[in-house]
């Protein structure tokens, strides 16, 4: 009898959150559908597209039906966005990182500082709003949109500051994809793969975006080691993400931006917890287990698949389902601006930071092996960055 009115409950609630989490997971898999069947070229994952399409849902055959989808898409875009940013830790691991050498680390807390301390301060200038500029500022130098989706709660910011921000993330980020190829090519060295992926790995926004432009790049000039390079460059960058949240929801949250040890300490959201225990995970087993393929397999299908493909499509999904249209007849061109400002003062950095890489590693070896030479078997082992 006592479990009677319990289960009640719980069954009500389970009818209230059906409606929208089953909408939104409609969504995320029409979304999916149609990232598949876009150029392969363009490296457009189910992530933004979710948003356009709960987005386009919401303002047109589903306005009427807001108030019963509420409670599941209100669940959408905490308790499943909370679940794929746990999960997005398992793609990091601090064997990889020490793999790329010495440069990565402070080169990607380079380029993360200068993107939270210098685009928060112009969208100050612009007149955007804080919490907006806090998610412009964490998208465009931490990790895209997996930045705004754990910054976004803890800060309190509404669904159409996060839509907004993300927008800005696929617009440069799509941008940068695109064009930073070509400066690698011609301001670093052709023979420097390291130093390219690094570059690449902190210019550019989003991880799917990163590994586009690197593929992209070795495609056009026959450098396959740079895509492994990025992309631990870019792991790199996103370990920040674990400092980025309790400091941007001490600055923006309750804590009256006093950024006290106690102050931090209460603002880290358990999901950053878990986000840090599953990186701590990987870690410890790519260094204990190294010739584990199973380990391995499981731990990039938590992070590579449950987070990317389901739960953070999901997620934004719910985020799309969640905006009014109308929100955007305000908005103006000024975020934009300081998206694009940002963009580059984060893309000068990593160029910067690249350049400087370089010349370190040609004056430490002054005949550096082409790491071209390295994919085709005739030095080394294959598609492995030199680390210095």
């Amino acid at each position: 009898n006592n479990a009677g009115p319990a289960g009640s409950e719980m069954l009500s609630s389970l009818r209230q959150l059906a409606p929208g989490l089953a909408v939104s997971a409609g969504v995320a898999g029409s979304a999916a559908l149609v990232a598949s069947q876009l150029p392969s070229s363009w490296h457009v994952s189910a992530i933004p597209v979710s948003i356009i399409l709960g987005g386009l849902a919401a303002n047109g055959p589903l306005k009427g039906h807001a108030a019963a989808m509420g409670p599941g898409v209100s669940a959408a875009t905490t308790t499943v966005l909370r679940a794929g940013v746990i999960c997005a830790g398992a793609k990091l691991s601090a064997m990889q990182v020490l793999s790329l050498g010495w440069a990565t680390v402070p080169a990607a807390a380079a380029a993360v500082t200068v993107g939270m301390t210098c685009i928060p301060w112009l969208a100050a200038r612009m007149g955007v709003a804080p919490k907006l500029g806090a998610l412009i500022a964490s998208g465009t130098s931490v990790c895209g949109v997996t930045a705004i989706s754990a910054v976004g709660p803890a800060i309190g910011a509404s669904q159409a500051e996060m839509a907004i921000a993300i927008a800005n993330v696929v617009a440069f980020g799509s941008l940068a994809m695109i064009i930073h190829p070509h400066v690698a090519h011609y301001l670093l060295p052709v023979e420097d793969s390291a130093s390219i992926g690094l570059f690449l790995g902190l210019a550019v926004h989003d991880t799917a975006q990163v590994m586009g432009s690197a593929a992209s790049y070795a495609e056009q000039f026959s450098d396959a080691a740079v895509v492994s390079a990025a992309a631990v460059a870019k792991l790199t960058r996103n370990l920040a993400l674990a400092a980025v949240v309790p400091l941007m929801a001490v600055r923006h949250g309750t804590g009256g931006g006093s950024l006290t040890a106690g102050a931090l300490a209460k603002a880290v959201p358990t999901f950053v917890l878990g986000f840090v225990m599953m990186a701590a995970i990987r870690s410890v087993g790519d260094h204990q287990l190294p010739d584990s393929a199973a380990f391995k397999s499981t731990m990039d299908f938590i992070g590579g698949f449950c987070s990317t493909k389901v739960f953070l499509p999901w997620a934004m999904a719910g985020v799309g389902l969640s905006v009014n249209v109308a929100v955007f007849s305000g908005v103006g061109w000024r975020p934009f601006a300081v998206g694009g400002a940002g963009a580059v003062l984060v893309g000068t950095t990593g160029l910067a930071a690249a350049m400087l890489a370089a010349r370190v590693r040609a004056a430490a070896r002054p005949t550096l092996v082409p790491m071209v030479a390295l994919t085709t078997g005739r030095a080394g082992e294959a598609g492995v960055a030199p680390a210095v």
